[in-house]
């Protein structure tokens, strides 16, 4: 499976071009992963994103108790599904891609 992704590579200060990347998959990359929430963090120079699975039966019960008026837990486990650490520069390209997404969806 590959994916054709932009990259704006700057030709001169003025003038930038565009340039197309066709990622290819590695050994062990062909795995799709699921995730159902993230946690996001800044370190230097890089952003640290996690990636994480929480069972759907745990948050019905959390939410269930929250209904009720009930004290739900001040911590729930989870199982972290990824850990990505990306340049400042990836991380701003990411943004803008899911946002231009997120637009076309609505």
């Amino acid at each position: 499976m590959t994916d054709n992704n932009e990259l704006q590579a700057e030709a001169t200060k003025s003038q930038s071009t565009q340039i197309n990347i066709r990622m290819q998959q590695g050994e062990h990359t062909g795995q799709p992963l699921y995730s159902n929430f993230t946690s996001v963090q800044s370190g230097q120079g890089v952003i640290i994103v996690d990636f994480g699975f929480l069972d759907p039966q745990t948050i019905h019960a959390v939410n269930r108790l929250a209904r009720s008026g009930e004290k739900i837990p001040e911590t729930v486990g989870a199982r972290m599904s990824c850990r990505l650490a990306i340049s400042v520069e990836a991380a701003n390209s990411l943004a803008q891609q899911l946002n231009q997404l997120f637009h076309k969806k609505t």
